[in-house]
């Protein structure tokens, strides 16, 4: 489990601020589109792109084996 966190940890330190902030408001504070938005200063159209383009490097970060997918 603490291995787990920590490679979440690298990996979200790895992305840009933007998404970085993006990922953590929309998927660890959870927050809404639209509070993201406000939170970050920026339209919900870059929340969701950012978050896109986050998750999009995440899951290429920490490989499909690190959510349980196969």
């Amino acid at each position: 489990m603490i291995d787990r966190r920590r490679d979440l940890v690298t990996a979200l330190r790895a992305l840009p601020v933007r998404q970085r902030e993006a990922v953590v408001l929309r998927y660890l504070v959870d927050l809404p589109e639209a509070d993201a938005a406000r939170a970050m200063g920026c339209s919900v159209g870059t929340v969701k792109s950012a978050t896109s383009r986050g998750l999009e490097r995440l899951r290429a970060d920490l490989g499909p084996q690190w959510a349980g997918e196969d």
